[in-house]
């Protein structure tokens, strides 16, 4: 399942999207539409929180996953004209 097959957060209940308490790199990529390589860089990284389970076993909290898909946050807002103040 990809992140654009996810219900959104608003509609659903998060522990329906994500069932699981901890994710594997490679779930998570696949959620994320990422490479496992991608993931465990951001693992390394300190980008993303993941408990080491041993020298090259790790597993990503469920809180963890929602804040890399960004589903406990609204979407960005839109601005059709930008600000007097931008300037080019």
């Amino acid at each position: 399942m990809a992140l654009a097959d996810l219900p959104s957060a608003l509609s659903a209940d998060i522990t329906e999207i994500l069932p699981k308490a901890f994710y594997s790199p490679k779930e998570v990529a696949d959620l994320a539409s990422l490479s496992s390589s991608t993931i465990l860089n951001y693992i390394h990284e300190g980008r993303l929180v993941a408990v080491q389970i041993s020298e090259r076993t790790y597993r990503i909290p469920r809180k963890a996953v929602i804040r890399l898909l960004a589903l406990d946050s609204p979407p960005p807002a839109r601005v059709d004209e930008p600000d007097a103040s931008v300037t080019f």
